[in-house]
């Protein structure tokens, strides 16, 4: 884990080398960090399995809410599978997990919005160490609907008549479907028995369609499958988002000219180039001549520079000489920015231990 640590914090240090021009004399440049995960787990959790537990604890049950939904059999079966699909493959984005997929479905799912009782411990136990890891996601309450209307209304349409162009109102049947999901993960840690995450949240999607009857607009809408296994993967991205260390792209913007400075101008075509060392020793040395104004600019870019290059501290030492030393604003709030990511990194390391 150290030395892949090592080799994915190496790469995300790395320039994309990918530099827009602005019209404001400034330029944006992009790169990559890590951003922490919202929860911390222990340094031996390397190997997540998740679980279905959404099944009902009686048939009966099942048939009920078919009736009093709509639901057709085996469409939250379907769609607990793209939750957990989506799950593993988002958390292939990030370095700190390897993730299992539990073929069993197990018991514990409820018609309320209340979590079952935990497993017993015996039971995780045996569920983790069937799949070689070491921490338990359970998929503990799934509930989804799929709520259509549909109706008439006026639309403005072009038309040409005697080959003049006009506007008329027409008639338009639409229909209108919103998929809500309700789904509850329970996070288990066998080794300290500890429940370590439960957290119950709800997604939906809306979604239109038209023609020009009725039938047609519902025939264009999408079905309650498709909906169903929508709303599910964005369920499983989203918490798996929210679990583990992952990749971000950030942007910084930085002077690119100067009527009174050339060297701006000259470091920023060596950073066009991805030689960010190179631009900001040419930055560094307009310092010496450089007026109030110009020389805030010429702080901020090697500030910039040294972000790119990896070192936050220098980053942020020039970032607050750019603003203490020569009033430049924008570098008042970097420093805050330059801040928050070395707080950031500091949890990704943590995390990643």
């Amino acid at each position: 884990m150290k030395n892949l640590m090592t080799r994915y914090l190496s790469f995300f240090a790395i320039l994309s080398a990918i530099i827009f021009g602005s019209c404001s004399g400034t330029r944006i440049v992009t790169m990559n960090a890590m951003r922490p995960a919202e929860i911390t787990f222990p340094s031996y959790a390397n190997t997540i399995v998740i679980v279905n537990r959404s099944k009902f604890d009686k048939n009966a049950v099942n048939i009920v809410e078919g009736i009093l939904t709509g639901e057709m059999p085996g469409e939250d079966k379907a769609g607990v599978q793209a939750t957990m699909t989506a799950f593993q493959n988002q958390l292939m984005a990030s370095p700190r997990f390897q993730t299992k997929v539990a073929s069993e479905q197990l018991t514990g799912n409820s018609l309320t919005s209340a979590f079952p009782d935990p497993l017993s411990w015996p039971k995780v136990e045996q569920m983790v160490a069937r799949y070689g890891a070491e921490i338990m996601v359970a998929i503990e309450i799934f509930d989804t609907d799929f709520v259509v209307t549909n109706g008439k209304r006026k639309v403005k349409k072009q038309i040409e008549q005697d080959g003049v162009k006009k506007e008329i109102e027409v008639d338009e049947y639409y229909a209108e479907g919103v998929g809500n999901l309700t789904i509850g993960f329970r996070v288990y840690d066998p080794k300290e028995k500890t429940i370590v995450d439960q957290q119950l949240f709800s997604k939906s999607n809306t979604w239109q369609a038209a023609g020009k009857s009725a039938k047609d607009a519902l025939a264009g809408l999408i079905a309650k499958s498709e909906a169903t296994r929508y709303v599910s993967e964005m369920a499983g991205s989203d918490y798996a988002y929210k679990i583990a260390p992952m990749p971000i792209r950030i942007s910084r913007e930085f002077y690119s000219k100067s009527k009174k400075i050339p060297e701006i101008a000259a470091g920023s075509r060596m950073a066009d180039v991805n030689d960010w060392q190179g631009a900001a020793k040419k930055w560094e040395s307009g310092l010496s001549r450089a007026a109030t104004k110009e020389a805030g600019y010429l702080c901020y870019n090697i500030a910039i520079s040294h972000e790119v290059l990896g070192d936050l501290n220098t980053a942020k030492s020039w970032a607050d000489r750019a603003y203490v030393d020569y009033g430049n604003k924008k570098a008042r709030e970097y420093s805050t920015t330059l801040s928050r990511r070395m707080y950031q990194e500091k949890r990704v390391q943590e995390q990643m231990k």
